[in-house]
């Protein structure tokens, strides 16, 4: 999957949205100015890759103009100027319909949620599981897009009954995304078999994988530092281990899952210690 198109694909509609809104409110009817922040911020995205970044980055210049048509000290430094702008931006479509925002919240988070299915793949590819990420982000997307779906749909009947919205309007958003997410999540579904994946620096101990029938001990050696930079052990389990411990001479550490997915039915585990 081309990650990269897909991020593209989310931060096209945030660049233009702030774009567009900037133009309206300080040149009208000049579409230069959004062309030009348009170009600007396209290539912070070009030249980071960041999805997320560029995302908040639009945000952040979309809640300037709010910022200053709210502002109390604007009026009294500088009331007729004060007076202009923000009448401007009030009237502006962009900044009365509460829907702006909300796709700009939508799109943030959803370029999240694709960056982290890309670090998947990343990790997953190095372990031999080429398009784990892209079938993550397949599998959940539609239930994301349902959640931003739902969240609107409980807008729009706010609107419609005349209740006002705008302040359970982010928390209904984050609590529809967050079961939404838990759905989706790695760790849903069925596994007939679990793989884990530990790695570590190199270092002399071992590596002890406990699951409710088995403890699985794992050996380490520094000598393999002479052919790798990084230690890596694999194991396969019928149940998901209970605790992954590293013990080194008489230290003991539990090592907390950093990527989790399933592939069908096949759990993918990976922890790891940073050196």
């Amino acid at each position: 999957m081309n990650f990269r198109a897909v991020k593209l694909a989310v931060v096209l509609p945030a660049i233009i949205l702030t774009s567009l809104a900037y133009s309206d409110v300080f040149r009208p009817g000049d579409y230069l100015l959004a062309a030009a922040l348009g170009i600007i911020l396209l290539g912070t995205f070009l030249s980071r890759g960041s999805a997320s970044g560029t995302v908040f980055l639009s945000t952040v210049l979309y809640a300037v103009p709010y910022s200053i048509a709210l502002s109390q000290f604007l009026p009294i430094a500088f009331p007729e100027a004060y007076r202009n702008l923000s009448e401007a931006i009030l009237a502006s479509p962009y900044f009365s319909n509460p829907l702006a925002i909300f796709s700009l919240i939508a799109l943030s988070i959803l370029a999240d949620y694709i960056e982290t299915a890309e670090t998947w793949e990343n990790v997953l590819r190095g372990l031999g599981w080429r398009g784990t990420g892209g079938k993550t982000l397949l599998y959940g997307l539609p239930v994301i897009l349902l959640a931003f779906a739902l969240s609107l749909g409980l807008l729009w009947l706010g609107r419609s009954l005349g209740l006002s919205t705008t302040g359970i309007l982010l928390p209904v958003l984050l609590l529809v995304l967050g079961m939404a997410m838990a759905y989706s999540s790695i760790e849903s579904g069925s596994y007939r078999r679990v793989i884990v994946a530990v790695e570590v620096p190199p270092m002399n101990g071992e590596v002890v994988i406990e699951t409710p029938d088995e403890s699985r001990v794992m050996p380490l050696s520094r000598s393999a530092s002479f052919e790798w930079d990084i230690l890596r052990l694999e194991a396969e389990l019928k149940k998901r281990p209970r605790r992954v411990v590293l013990k080194e001479g008489e230290e003991r550490e539990i090592l907390t899952p950093l990527i989790e997915s399933v592939d069908g039915e096949t759990l993918f585990l990976l922890y790891r210690k940073e050196g």
